[in-house]
């Protein structure tokens, strides 16, 4: 476990597939992702499970907790670069009634350690949507810097975005 004072990350487990599962169908947390909004079947995503779980990869993905040991979200980092020494960082808080009471931005602390001191990364990489200010502000405070912008690169709700490309070296 990586740990902090309100929060700590864990491995994913199998069994977290409920929760998984709960926030993957949610519009409101799903749709500024990545991924976008697309609802899934457990069924589904049980075929995913095993490389969400794997951690020997590119990819490190952690549920993270609250002190309570209640699964209020995920953080990973994404495609590193083991030679640059770059990798990418998606967040999500899951459980709203969790939602901006600091876990996020604590999350992100301890993942940058993590991969700082035991994976010797040196600079992460993140795409946030414009529009998604709580967002641009969260990353903004931790010290991530607007690099670019990609116009009309999401399709949400109908409409095209603008991808606004950050970093932070670590």
């Amino acid at each position: 476990m990586i740990k902090g004072e309100k929060v700590y990350l864990r491995p994913i487990l199998k069994e977290d597939i409920t929760f998984l599962n709960e926030w993957k169908n949610d519009e409101e947390t799903y749709r500024y992702l990545g991924g976008g909004f697309m609802p899934t079947s457990i069924d589904q995503q049980e075929k995913w499970m095993d490389s969400m779980i794997d951690t020997t990869g590119n990819n490190k993905r952690f549920i993270i907790c609250d002190n309570e040991n209640l699964p209020i979200g995920m953080v990973g980092l994404y495609s590193i670069n083991w030679i640059h020494r770059t990798s990418e960082i998606g967040l999500y808080i899951g459980n709203k009634s969790t939602q901006g009471r600091g876990y996020g931005k604590e999350s992100c602390r301890l993942i940058e350690r993590f991969a700082k001191e035991y994976l010797n990364l040196r600079k992460i990489k993140l795409n946030v949507v414009f529009d998604n200010e709580s967002a641009t502000h969260m990353w903004h405070s931790l010290g991530y810097e607007k690099v670019g912008k990609f116009k009309d690169e999401r399709f949400i709700k109908g409409e095209y975005k603008d991808l606004v490309l950050m970093e932070k070296f670590i």
